[in-house]
């Protein structure tokens, strides 16, 4: 058997040296880039934004004192200002931000990417398997160990909200009867088709909402968006303690899957644009959300004081909208 030996002259002995060395480094810091990983799109986040930015809206609203005529002026350009397949697909989109943070489904992630493919009996294994069992079963990702407590989080996040939501629209209808005891409160106001056109103007104005800044966690390839490290309005416990609701419809686990598939994505870094577009959707709340919009301005269209504004953003610009969003977990929905 004849074996070559090859000499290393001093400057390859270097390079060697070089190449050991990096080979080491990556090595060693393996562990701290799996944490620093970050999802290679973030067409989820920017999709949840739509929904985040009503949430900011009112926190914004919330913290106005009811002293004058511009706290419903306000409240209208910015609840009248939201598009509601914005706002029914951002619910969607954030809640699979939701049910991606919640640990036991990561961890059933992880388990399934550790899976080795069967060529005998046909499987993929890993990514592949994972993404292709999803393709062929929209309800797998539901089924999963773990899916249970992500979904316990999304109906949790969605009571919550609903709950503060409710209570500010409740605030706006207490007002309007006591704004009718103020000079203020029944003074007249500009045309209401000039305050109808004041809300879409603002609403071209903004732009669109920013993406969030997420402290990122991974694990075994799995990726969280760390929810509670983003600021304010971003947190899964943004809205108010409330009691969690249950999957009373059919059509419910069919956005819990889109949910929880989009969420499976995400952690295993497998999405795109066009599947956040086809899997961010929520017809039924879209459908609801668009006549709330047309009875808001049908609304708006009959007033002329500030107090009777207030009764329609507290009715329809505030309980419409938790009502729309909330019959996924057992509220109504028109």
């Amino acid at each position: 058997m004849l074996r070559t030996a090859i000499a290393l002259t001093p400057r390859r002995k270097s390079g060697f040296a070089v190449v050991t060395a990096v080979i080491a480094g990556l090595a060693a810091t393996a562990v701290s880039a799996d944490t620093l990983a970050q999802p290679k799109d973030d067409s989820l986040e920017k999709a949840a934004a739509d929904y985040i930015r009503f949430r900011e809206d009112v926190a914004a609203i919330e913290a106005m004192p009811f002293d004058n005529a511009d706290v419903t002026r306000e409240a209208h350009r910015r609840l009248g200002a939201h598009d509601p397949e914005g706002i029914a697909g951002g619910w969607v989109a954030y809640a699979a931000l939701v049910a991606a943070d919640t640990p036991e489904f990561a961890a059933a992630l992880k388990k399934e990417l550790k899976k080795k493919p069967n060529r005998r009996k046909g499987n993929l294994g890993g990514q592949d398997g994972l993404i292709s069992n999803i393709a062929q079963d929209p309800s797998f990702a539901r089924n999963l160990p773990g899916a249970d407590k992500a979904i316990a989080s999304v109906l949790s996040m969605t009571a919550r909200d609903g709950a503060r939501f409710t209570a500010l629209g409740e605030a706006f209808k207490a007002q309007a009867y006591a704004m009718q005891k103020t000079k203020w409160g029944k003074q007249r106001i500009s045309s209401s088709q000039d305050r109808i056109k004041e809300a879409a103007k603002f609403r071209r104005g903004r732009g669109a909402p920013a993406a969030p800044a997420f402290d990122h966690e991974a694990d075994g390839g799995v990726i969280a968006p760390a929810l509670a490290s983003a600021s304010g309005a971003w947190s899964a416990d943004w809205g108010k303690a409330s009691p969690t609701g249950a999957m009373a419809e059919a059509n419910a686990e069919v956005i819990m899957d889109r949910i929880l598939n989009l969420a499976a994505r995400y952690s295993t870094n497998s999405l795109n644009p066009k599947i956040v577009s086809v899997y961010a959707k929520n017809n039924k709340s879209q459908r609801c959300l668009e006549m709330s919009k047309l009875t808001l301005d049908q609304c708006i269209a009959a007033t002329r004081t500030p107090y009777e504004e207030a009764f329609c953003l507290g009715e329809h610009g505030l309980n419409d909208i938790a009502s729309c969003t909330g019959w996924v977990g057992g509220g109504s929905s028109s």
